[in-house]
């Protein structure tokens, strides 16, 4: 497959099995740098087995992925955030008993200079610890959430809590981000709000974004390019209006036409 020299993710030819279940099969795409690329499909199609093989949880049985040109597979999952790629996830993985800004803060610890036997005792990392603090309450600023920064995220609504993930990932000072169904559990308007901010943090901080997503008018609203799985294969790649109107993923989708 020629890949353009923009291409931030480059995914060729990605098979998962698990024992006899194909849950990728051959599975390619590549994504520009600064686009918003949806990820689509039925429950089952395999678009969260992709995200975990791209942010290195799973292993693929065959295939490979580059990322800014350096071959991906070879990073094991604690190396990830330090390429700049972070996730979301469809359950929430935010510590209830920290604080808002506590929890954005641990997604910075990438770029900080603590490890595990300086930082419990903050042996030189108080400054560091203090300018991480200031620059990720300036993120939450940014992102409308400065109001909650000191609240505990134990009690805040699941809405609000989608967007505190987004905060953490975007304090990792990420080049992709992969969100994993970030619009699930809101509510409609909730959902039209999300879809303006996802394309101000693209603009914003110059990112290119992975979006896993069912809320079909979000993803066709927002994506640059949109790309379909149906039981792991890709059936379907293109601009959210080649998308739609491709019978295959009309079939997908509604069943026999």
């Amino acid at each position: 497959m020629l890949v353009s020299a923009s291409a931030v993710l480059d995914v060729e030819e990605i098979t998962v099995r698990f024992g006899g279940i194909m849950a990728l099969d051959r599975a390619s795409f590549t994504i520009e740098q600064g686009q918003i690329c949806g990820l689509i499909g039925p429950n089952g199609a395999g678009k969260t087995t992709l995200f975990n093989v791209i942010s290195r949880i799973y292993d693929p049985s065959s295939g490979q992925i580059s990322f800014e040109g350096k071959d991906l597979l070879r990073s094991r999952p604690h190396q990830i955030s330090a390429l700049g790629i972070f996730r979301t996830f469809q359950n929430l993985a935010l510590w209830p008993g920290l604080t808002v800004l506590e929890n954005v803060m641990v997604g910075a610890h990438s770029n900080t200079k603590a490890n595990f036997v300086n930082a419990p005792l903050r042996l030189g990392t108080r400054g560091e610890e203090r300018r991480t603090a200031v620059r990720c309450f300036e993120l939450l600023q940014r992102l409308g959430l400065a109001e909650i920064a000191f609240q505990p995220a134990a009690g805040l609504s699941f809405g609000t809590l989608k967007r505190v993930e987004i905060a953490r990932a975007l304090a990792g000072d990420a080049k992709l981000l992969m969100l994993d169904e970030p619009a699930g559990g809101l509510t409609h308007a909730e959902v039209d709000a999300l879809g303006v901010q996802i394309k101000q943090i693209r603009d914003d901080y110059g990112l290119t974004i992975l979006l896993v997503e069912h809320h079909m008018a979000m993803v066709m609203g927002i994506s640059d390019t949109v790309v379909v799985l149906d039981f792991g294969r890709k059936i379907a790649e293109g601009t959210p209006q080649q998308v739609a109107t491709d019978p295959r993923v009309i079939e997908a989708y509604l069943g026999e036409q």
